[in-house]
């Protein structure tokens, strides 16, 4: 009995290690198994310990129980070394940080909850699915533009009175295909309504295809930021204030297309006079090629001029096998080639694809990360 009910953590803990990486149908399916060991390696581990446990005090211990002990130890053990990696993450961006000479330190009226290498534990293991903060007031299902299924928006910001110090907005993924607003990325964006900033997680047109959704997207998120210049005093936004974009998976693909094209005309049709440049952006994970064939000239970010872009920031997983991490070394060096700006480039070591999605040891590094990033914008 033991034995079988861990061969699914065994399976998960293994490709979780060691990911599958073709074809790739069954690189996404093992991709899938492997979330729980990969994202949630303490949750799993006492779940672990816990069944091994009821296995050897019920009784009779038999050859299966004593089978499955040694399956369990072997679980645990890579499950501790997943849990390492997890812990690297902190002094990986701290030194990709130091390297672009990204300096920020909290500069908030909030204390920061924990010292740069201190991970705060009990958080990660009993609120992996980030609630939001009592400080932080929600306003959900808000529209920035006519069509109100792909034109949704939910706004976080500090429930404590005081002027908003800048926008931050994140793009879900989802291929292009799928997704919601605030299923990612949620801590990071509650951290910086709790530091003074107006949080936005949108979403966009979705579409069969991810070519045949564009520019639509990135029209989209260009008609957002008209919305914050515009209708965004309503809200207590200033209509100066300064925006980041950030995005996950395609998300990463439009917060850098968006860096990378302010003020084109192509992409902001009815509004080309409005500024449409960014304090910032950053790619989490991000798939940063062509769409297609069709548009490939003008929809992969390394046709488009590095030269205006603003201070930027990449982080990728080592084993993501949904988006290979070649693709943010190579927008990484077309940026540093032509950028007059910061680009930090952090390659996590031992992570996959979707890293943000609960509060993790290794996910609130990068929110920390973050929070310095942004900090020297605003």
């Amino acid at each position: 009995m033991l034995p079988a009910l861990l061969a699914l953590p065994v399976l998960s803990t293994a490709l979780a290690l060691v990911p599958i990486r073709r074809p790739f149908l069954l690189a996404v399916a093992a991709w899938g198994l492997s979330l729980t060991a990969m994202e949630a390696p303490l949750h799993l581990g006492l779940l672990v310990a816990a069944a091994t446990a009821g296995a050897l005090l019920h009784g009779d211990v038999t050859t299966g129980d004593l089978v499955g002990t040694a399956m369990a130890a072997l679980i645990c053990a890579g499950l501790a070394a997943v849990l390492g990696r997890h812990l690297l993450a902190a002094r990986v961006l701290d030194r990709a940080w130091s390297q672009a000479g990204v300096t920020g330190e909290s500069t908030t009226t909030r204390p920061h909850p924990r010292s740069r290498h201190r991970t705060p534990w009990l958080r990660v293991l009993f609120l992996p699915w980030p609630p939001r903060p009592r400080s932080v007031r929600a306003r959900t299902g808000m529209t920035y533009g006519p069509d109100r299924s792909a034109h949704r928006f939910d706004l976080y910001t500090s429930s404590a009175s005081g002027e908003v110090r800048g926008v931050i907005i994140h793009l879900h993924g989802g291929h292009f295909r799928m997704g919601a607003p605030s299923r990612e990325s949620r801590a990071m964006l509650f951290d910086h309504a709790q530091r003074g900033w107006a949080a936005i997680s949108a979403t966009y047109h979705l579409s069969a295809t991810p070519e045949a959704g564009f520019p639509q997207h990135l029209v989209d998120i260009k008609r957002l930021i008209r919305w914050i210049r515009v209708e965004g005093p309503e809200h207590g936004i200033p209509a100066d204030a300064p925006i980041v974009v950030a995005g996950s998976s395609a998300g990463g693909h439009i917060a850098m297309m968006t860096a990378l094209t302010a003020g084109d005309p192509r992409f902001q049709p009815g509004f080309e006079e409005l500024d449409t440049s960014l304090a910032g952006a950053i790619g989490l994970y991000g798939y940063y090629g062509p769409l297609g064939p069709r548009t490939r000239q003008i929809s992969d970010p390394v046709r488009h001029p590095a030269a205006g872009a603003p201070p930027l920031v990449v982080v990728h997983g080592t084993l993501d096998t949904y988006t290979p991490v070649w693709g943010s070394r190579r927008l990484v060096d077309h940026l540093r080639a032509g950028s007059p700006h910061a680009v930090a480039y952090a390659e996590l070591p031992g992570a996959q694809h979707g890293f943000d999605a609960v509060q993790s040891a290794r996910y609130l590094a990068v929110v920390d990360a973050i929070a310095r990033f942004t900090d020297t914008l605003a």
